[in-house]
């Protein structure tokens, strides 16, 4: 058995992100088997095959939590493009992967895609013929008929939900998805946000799939839907853009579960060229009520959160920049996308930090990113279960 070990400036290790300084981290098998430092494993006397990488800072493997595999919020038109072929959709997908890849993602949480590509890439990667994060998928969205949702497909009644949630779970989804309210923020606290699926239909998708024990996702900006998610026991809900102080009571204090974050649709105008005219509208005058909205997540100290793009891929960093930016410390940003992210997916007993025993997804940046998170913008080398994609 091949033994490796990389020496590093600085590893970010256990739970806690705590700096390990001259580190040396070994390797085999593709699971990490001893945290130590490089002098202390020289002067063991072992051999190994040498990765050295003494002028960066060694983190655990990004886990972006909200991802589209046929989505790619960098091109213009994108929401259009659900009804492009699955050919395209796949070839979209491929960029997408090497893309997620390459900027530190190790693994991605999929939310939604047509024709099931998310599941079929999903077992493609696993068997090493696609290059790209390891996925967690879940199949085919489920929206209301008349609701919001590019990704989803549309239902109506608890029976349609309950077979599409089940039709989801014989093709081995790890999660199933709803999409509750519409995309867009609110602009003011009274504006009223419509709910397209009814309580009992969120109930019955909740009940579906504890019946198998695997997770449920609820896309849902606030208003009634957002109630309802909670009351219902959705595990992650998604977005929250316009959550006002009392439903954030009500999930600090009854919500069990996850508050996943995209900050970076509703903030960075950098994705407006690539959005209608009609949306960036609606996004410039909801901006500073969503950021309100969104920073009392932040800064909430009893909430959990994770972080995701939702399709801007290659670009997580930008979501713990803007954590950062809300309130949120950098360590507890750093957790939002390894050591709670992998919590939230189900994965803390095998991915996420820094631990022997865990799989070997590492990543390398120039400088600590506790100190300055915007290095995670260059990521610098990224090994998945041990395997190297990319090197300085």
């Amino acid at each position: 058995m091949s033994v490796t070990a990389v020496y590093t400036k600085r590893a970010l290790r256990g739970e806690e992100l705590e700096a390990l300084e001259n580190a040396c981290i070994v390797i085999e098998d593709q699971k990490i088997t001893e945290v130590t430092t490089w002098e202390a494993f020289e002067a063991s006397g072992r051999r190994a095959e040498i990765i050295s990488l003494k002028d960066k800072t060694i983190l655990p493997g990004m886990i972006e939590c909200h991802n589209h595999l046929a989505l790619d919020a960098r091109l213009p038109g994108h929401l259009d493009m659900m009804t492009l072929s699955e050919c395209e959709h796949t070839l979209l997908a491929l960029r997408g992967l090497q893309d997620d890849l390459m900027s530190g993602v190790t693994t991605a949480r999929c939310l939604g895609d047509r024709n099931y590509i998310d599941v079929i890439l999903k077992e493609q990667i696993r068997q090493g013929k696609v290059t790209g994060p390891d996925l967690l998928v879940c199949g085919i969205g489920m929206k209301g008929r008349h609701g919001h949702g590019y990704v989803g497909m549309p239902h109506s009644g608890v029976e349609e939900f309950r077979r599409t949630a089940r039709e989801n779970m014989f093709r081995g989804v790890d999660v199933l998805k709803i999409f509750v309210t519409p995309g867009a923020p609110a602009a003011r606290p009274e504006e009223f946000i419509p709910c397209y699926i009814s309580y009992d239909e969120i109930r019955t998708v909740v009940e579906e799939a504890k019946a198998l024990n695997i997770r449920t996702a609820a896309h849902c900006i606030g208003g009634k839907g957002l109630d309802y998610c909670v009351r219902a026991g959705i595990d992650v809900i998604e977005h929250v853009y316009s959550i006002t102080p009392e439903q954030v009571r009500l999930v600090e204090e009854v919500h069990e579960g996850w508050i996943d974050m995209t900050s970076g649709i509703v903030l960075d105008p950098e994705r407006e060229p690539y959005c209608p005219p009609a949306s960036v509208r609606k996004m410039h005058d909801a901006r500073e009520y969503s950021r309100q909205c969104i920073n009392q997540i932040y800064q909430s100290g009893k909430i959990r959160y994770t972080l995701g793009t939702d399709a801007n891929h290659g670009l997580l960093y930008k979501e713990l920049e803007y954590a950062c930016e809300g309130g949120a410390s950098t360590l507890d940003a750093l957790k939002g996308v390894t050591v709670r992210a992998a919590q939230m997916c189900g994965l803390e007993n095998c991915t996420g930090q820094i631990t022997v025993g865990m799989k070997a997804d590492l990543i390398a940046v120039d400088e600590n990113p506790l100190e300055k998170i915007g290095t995670l913008k260059d990521v610098k080398f990224v090994m998945k279960s041990g395997k190297v994609y990319k090197r300085p």
